[in-house]
Formats: structure tokens, C-alpha cells, sequence
């Protein structure tokens, strides 16, 4: 709670800056951009200071069960949905010491495209094939960290969304498998063709042919939708900067 206090501060300090009157001169507008620097870094760490506390709430059954039940319920659902998306993802892993797993700030979080331009890309795609947003979202995630880790991976996929280059040229319509925009569209068409929005499960099987893969991507897409903020959250998980 310290630490969504922490983000909740941060996000009002930011908008109080971004309300107030333009800067009218240089120095005024150094310390404004100062003053927001300083207020965006406070809400990175915060969230990575929260990220920390799942990683150590999904570490052990016994500290979760203890500590989610004392949680705002605004709070609960998103984290317990994140805890179940890490334990889907050591499942895939193989890693049942779950309290070997630890969080790893690896990424400068600049390295990807900024996430309101991603948000802008899940919605378009959702308006236009149908696929909600939080699925897209989840996978840019799990993928690649929303394009921070753009391959090759062993099996060769490339790319914000992770397509092999023959699945690439069935779906990508000539478009650059390395671009967010065009990966997110793409990623859309496959799914659709594997029976989005309707049977989700099955379509997002066929992206990666593991069911704990599909509780992960659900699991997260599911703390989306409880809170469309932690699609922020985990845009600054694993970063550093």
C-alpha cells in the first residue's frame, strides 16, 4: 500500500505540474521540466517498488493468502490476477521453487515505444478486428516486454508480438515485423483467425501452444481490465531508468 500510495502521489504531482500555467521563460521552463522529470522517476520507482511485493506475494502460498485479504479490494483484484499470471509463466518455465524468482529490473524503459502510443495500438486494433485491448497488451508483455526484447529468440521470432518470419508473411500484410503499430495489428489478424473475440482461449493456444502461456495472457489481460492502469505498471516492470 506504501507503494501505491507512492504511484497514487505521483500521478496527482504530475497533473498538478502538467495544469499549471506554460512556463514564460527559460528558467522557468528548466525547472518545469526539472520538477516533471523528478515527478515521472518517482512514479517509475513506485511501481517497481510494487512489483517487488507481488514477486515476493506470489513467492510464498502462505504470505499471499495472509496479505491480499487485507487489500483494498481496487487493489486486490489486479494484484491477485498478476500472481496468478507469474505463476502461469513458472509453470511454463518449469520453476516450481517459486521463491527462487525474483524481480530483475533488466531494461531501460525508454527502450520502447512510449506506452500511450501503445495504448493508442491495442485500442485501434480492437476497434478494427475486435480483439479487446488487454490481450494485446498482455501479450506485447509476456512477449517482449512491449517490444523491449525484439529477438531472435531460439526459435527465431522477431519482434514486438514474437512472429516467426513465416507467420509473419501470412499475417504482417508487408508491414515491418519490428514495428509495434504493424505487430500489434498483425498479432490482431491472427488471433481473429483462430477464433477471436469469441474463443479466446483457443485463439491465443495457437500463438503459443501451452495452456500455462494462455492462463499467463489472461491472467494479465484480466488485471488490465480491473485496473486499465496497471497496463502502466507492467509497462515499467522489469525497467530500470
Amino acid at each position: 500500500m506504501s507503494a501505491e500510495l507512492a504511484i497514487t502521489t505521483a500521478l496527482a504531482q504530475r497533473q498538478q505540474l502538467l495544469a499549471a500555467p506554460a512556463p514564460s521563460s527559460l528558467m522557468e521552463r528548466v525547472r518545469f521540466d526539472m520538477a516533471l522529470a523528478a515527478v515521472e522517476f518517482n512514479y517509475r520507482t513506485a511501481i517497481r517498488q510494487e512489483e517487488v511485493r507481488v514477486y515476493e506475494l506470489a513467492s510464498y502460498a502462505s504470505i499471499q493468502g495472509q496479505v491480499v485479504p487485507l487489500l483494498p479490494r481496487s487493489v486486490s483484484r489486479p494484484v491477485s490476477d498478476a500472481i496468478a499470471g507469474l505463476h502461469s509463466l513458472y509453470a511454463l518455465a518449469g520453476y516450481d521453487q517459486y521463491y527462487l524468482v525474483h524481480a530483475h529490473f533488466v531494461f531501460p524503459y525508454a527502450s520502447a515505444a512510449p506506452v500511450d502510443a501503445l495504448r493508442g495500438y491495442y485500442l485501434e486494433a480492437q476497434h478494427k478486428y475486435g480483439v479487446d485491448a488487454s490481450y494485446l497488451a498482455s501479450i506485447n508483455f509476456i512477449e517482449s516486454s512491449f517490444g523491449r526484447n525484439n529477438g531472435p529468440s531460439s526459435a527465431g521470432a522477431l519482434g514486438p508480438m514474437q512472429f516467426l518470419p513465416g507467420t509473419w508473411a501470412n499475417w504482417g500484410q508487408g508491414g515491418n515485423i519490428n514495428d509495434p503499430h504493424d505487430a500489434v495489428m498483425a498479432a490482431a489478424r491472427y488471433l481473429v483467425h483462430y477464433g477471436a473475440p469469441s474463443d479466446m482461449r483457443t485463439a491465443i493456444f495457437h500463438y503459443n501452444l501451452d495452456y500455462d502461456y494462455v492462463d499467463a495472457i489472461e491472467f494479465f489481460a484480466r488485471a488490465i481490465r480491473d485496473d486499465p492502469a496497471w497496463l502502466d505498471r507492467l509497462y515499467y516492470w522489469g525497467t530500470s531508468g
